[in-house]
């Protein structure tokens, strides 16, 4: 157990599976209260036991951030719960299967932008008052390569992503004064269970396995990122060892930026 995080109390949507709940137990490791937010109640109550069985400090909130109540209920449950409030890591997200432009519906573009853009941005807005009373605080958010290398049949997907960026850099620069720090993580592709879900064609009937081995030859190391490798960039983010560290975007992608050609 580490105390880069201690006495930091953290709100981690999608901390149900994958990345989520590797940052939420990381977090907790390193001191920190953490309040598990997923739409996913199962996954969720499952961190928190594993975080429990650890010595952690955690519980579960039911949250769809696309739903403006469910976020200021989840912070409100946290500040209920711990006191305060420090960091927001925004995590949660839907996929995009592969699919062309064309095929994309309107609902479609409505359902990820949701979750993917609006919900971090009500997200933000509900902790702020918090930050402000805590004298600071740190918004995290998990953004793709994608934001920045997109590709061909990401229409929805990488938008959503880019969008969130920006929305941190804004974020950055007005609330500065308020001593807030935003940064995004941009995975590559990680071996979590949504790793299957932005596949399509004969992929979509592959195992999980055969998906991380497919993927991972792609990259420089010849694996997938982990989710412990975005959860080890976020603790980081969040301490005070990033505190000159606002407006940033770290990429966690093992190396494919530079490894396109052996796609």
């Amino acid at each position: 157990m580490g105390n880069r995080l201690e006495g930091k109390v953290a709100i981690i949507t999608g901390a149900g599976s994958g990345m989520g709940r590797a940052s939420a137990k990381r977090f907790t490791e390193e001191g920190a209260k953490v309040v598990v937010a997923d739409v996913n109640e199962a996954g969720g109550l499952e961190t928190v036991e594993i975080i429990k069985a650890a010595g952690g400090e955690a519980i579960f909130v039911k949250t769809d951030v696309s739903n403006p109540d469910d976020c200021s209920n989840v912070v409100a449950q946290a500040v209920a719960a711990f006191g305060k409030l420090n960091v927001l890591y925004n995590n949660a997200a839907l996929p995009q299967k592969e699919s062309s432009f064309s095929d994309v519906s309107n609902e479609l573009w409505d359902k990820i932008m949701d979750v993917n853009l609006k919900g971090p941005f009500m997200m933000c807005k509900a902790a702020y008052p918090e930050f402000v009373k805590a004298g600071g605080g740190v918004y995290l958010g998990t953004a793709s390569l994608g934001a920045i290398m997109p590709r061909a049949m990401s229409i929805v997907y990488s938008p959503s992503k880019a969008g969130l960026i920006c929305l941190y850099k804004v974020l950055a620069s007005e609330l500065a004064k308020d001593n807030i720090r935003a940064n995004v993580i941009l995975p590559g592709p990680t071996a979590s269970p949504m790793l299957k879900q932005f596949m399509g064609g004969d992929r979509e009937n592959m195992s999980d396995e055969e998906i991380k081995n497919i993927v991972g030859a792609t990259m420089a190391f010849g694996r997938c990122v982990e989710p412990t490798d975005i959860a080890n960039a976020a603790v980081f983010l969040a301490s005070d060892e990033a505190s000159q560290i606002s407006g940033e975007t770290l990429l966690v992608d093992g190396g494919r930026s530079v490894a396109r050609g052996r796609d």
